[in-house]
Order: structure tokens, then sequence, then C-alpha cells
């Protein structure tokens, strides 16, 4: 079957949802298919340009292949007879996010205009898929309740799950992804003010505007900060980040309503390293059990602080988590195999 993987492409940018597009093609080839990634371009600033973006993503022809996956607004709006849409994420600045301090999109008639009109594709061009799997309940439960549209999740696996495995218990917090107000880094370096232990916090990402960099390096420079706190600016090489997740204490990932887990909590539970998160970061709690595979914490610094502590004080509790949490992922059957079958017998 020739198989097109669709995604979003936005320069120097790399999320997840990159991750997992490059490696489902490289398994759909394992699996004996013919398969290639296209990577659409997305511009969101200035807003006006989300419409343009629109259009395009709804005129792109695939005539040549059997069946195409896309990801993301707005590619999976691509016209296609079997369109399978694995959705990651829709455009939540019109959805959950409006009205929020992340709303994205200005709260004027043009802004109002827009959103009307990614609301309205959703609806129309979503359900011509021939099946609409999600990445966790989360999305699941976001898309029928804005837009009243069915769907199966079907959980993402690490691309190469073989290359994670335990090492010792470090004394520093590995925090990795993208620097951004949703993900809420800022928070974790501000705990680190309240820190009572030895506790370390290791970042790394690269920042998505100069106004996060700069907030980021102000506090930073807190002198009750600036000894605890290392940051990792720009991209980190994949074997790099496995060894941080190798020698760490513990993962922290405390983004705002998070569609997904997030592949840094599957690289640390393979790990065997617990997690931080909050109670509102979304996905992240079909890993993380409060006590069990980590700390679930209310999102303020002095909240997390302590749960941090609590982690570099406890170390055999810390370690008993992170046993618990490299079982985690066996138990729910997160695997390749299984999610190549559902997607080749949705096109069915």
């Amino acid at each position: 079957m020739k198989i097109g993987v669709l995604n979003n492409a936005a320069p120097f940018m790399r999320g997840g949802a990159e991750h997992l597009a490059e490696a489902l093609v490289r398994r759909l080839i394992e699996a004996g298919h013919q398969a290639c990634l296209y990577r659409i371009p997305f511009q969101w600033n200035p807003q006006e340009k989300i419409l343009d973006s629109m259009l395009a993503a709804r005129l792109l022809q695939f005539p040549n292949l059997d069946l195409v996956i896309p990801f993301k607004f707005p590619v999976y709006t691509v016209q296609h007879p079997k369109k399978v849409v694995w959705l990651v994420h829709q455009f939540r600045q019109a959805y959950d996010l409006w009205g929020t301090d992340l709303q994205g999109l200005t709260a004027d008639r043009d802004g109002e205009r827009i959103r009307s009109m990614i609301i309205n594709a959703d609806h129309e061009f979503l359900p011509e898929a021939r099946k609409i799997f999600v990445n966790s309940h989360i999305t699941a439960d976001r898309l029928r309740k804005f837009n009243g549209i069915g769907s199966e999740v079907l959980y993402p696996p690490l691309a190469e799950p073989e290359l994670l495995g335990p090492g010792p218990q470090g004394d520093y917090i590995f925090c990795a992804g993208r620097i951004n107000a949703s993900k809420r880094q800022h928070l974790l370096v501000e705990a680190m003010r309240f820190t009572r232990s030895g506790v370390r916090l290791l970042l790394a990402g690269s920042h998505e505007s100069p106004a996060e960099e700069a907030q980021m390096r102000v506090l930073m420079a807190d002198s009750k900060i600036a000894a605890k706190v290392e940051w990792l600016p720009g991209y980190l090489d994949e074997d790099r980040k496995r060894e941080y997740f190798r020698k760490c204490l513990a993962a922290a990932y405390i983004p705002v309503d998070e569609d997904s887990y997030g592949y840094v909590t599957m690289e640390a539970f393979l790990c065997e390293k617990p997690a931080l998160t909050c109670t509102d970061s979304g996905g992240i709690h079909i890993l993380v059990a409060d006590n069990e595979t980590g700390y679930i914490t209310q999102p303020t610094p002095k909240a997390l602080a302590v749960a941090m502590d609590r982690l570099f004080e406890d170390r055999a509790k810390t370690f008993d988590m992170g046993q618990a949490a490299g079982s985690r992922l066996s138990d729910l059957g997160i695997a390749w195999p299984a999610v190549i079958k559902r997607l080749i017998e949705a096109a069915q």
C-alpha cells in the first residue's frame, strides 16, 4: 500500500508530532508498505495567515496514494477518498484556549471570524475521514465537546523504545521540551527558590519567542535559583537526551491541559524514572498515578518544590516509583504492531 503521512511544518520547530510522523513512516516501511512523509507549511502569525494555510491544505491532491494519515490542523482538511486521521492537535486557540491568556487570536471581529472559520472547517472536513483516531482521551473528549465528533484513542508509541533503559539515580529533575508558556517550565524554575534539599533542575529545549527566553533568563538570574538550575537551550540530540533521562532522579512534565501524555514521560518511564506533573496537566494522567509512578501536585511553585524535595530525600520511594513506571507502559500495551494494524484496518 502507498501511504502518505501528513504533518504541519514550522521552521526550526520540532516536537512530539514531528517525532511521531517520522517514526510512523519508518514503521510502515518495516511492515512492507511504501510510505512517505509530507510536511505542509503552516503559519499562524499574523493570524490572517491561518486562512491561507487552511486553503492550501484543502487544495492538496494526492491521487497516487492509497491512504493518507494526517495529524494536525489544518492538514487534516485534505481531500482524499481514504483519509484516516490520527489527531494529535486541533487548533486549540479556537477551542478550550479561547478566552484565556493562551488564546493567541485577537479578541475582536477579525479574531472571531478566523475562529469561526476554523471551527466550521473542523465540523465539515474531519467527518470525511474513514476513521478518526486520537492520541488520548483528552483529545477525544475535546473533539466530542466542541465538535460533536466521535473518535477512538490510539496511543502513540515512542520511535525507538529499545534504545532506552535504566541508569543510575542522579540528583537532578530533567525537563525536556520546547520552552513556552503552555508547557510552564517557568513554574519549575520558580519552585527551585523554595526547595530545601540538594535537588537540581535541568531544562533542555528551545524557546519559542524572544520574550520567553528573556523571562527564563531573568528567573534564572535570581541568586536563590542560579546555582540550582541549568538550561541547555536549543535542540538536544537524541543520544544526549537519552543519557540525561537515564541518569536523572525523575522527570518533570507540567503543561496546561495537554492533549497527550508526552513523549518525555514515556522516555522517563522506559528509563525507570518517575514523573512530576500537575493536577491540570491533562493526558499525562494516563501514565502518572500519584505516589505510584510519580507525584501529581497543584500547579504552584511551592507545591512543586515540596514534591521535588520528596523525590530527592526519599530515594527508596523514588526508586520504587521508577520501577512501577517502567511496568506501566507494558500494562497499557502501547506498541507499534498494534498501531499499524489499526491504521491499515481503518482504511479498508
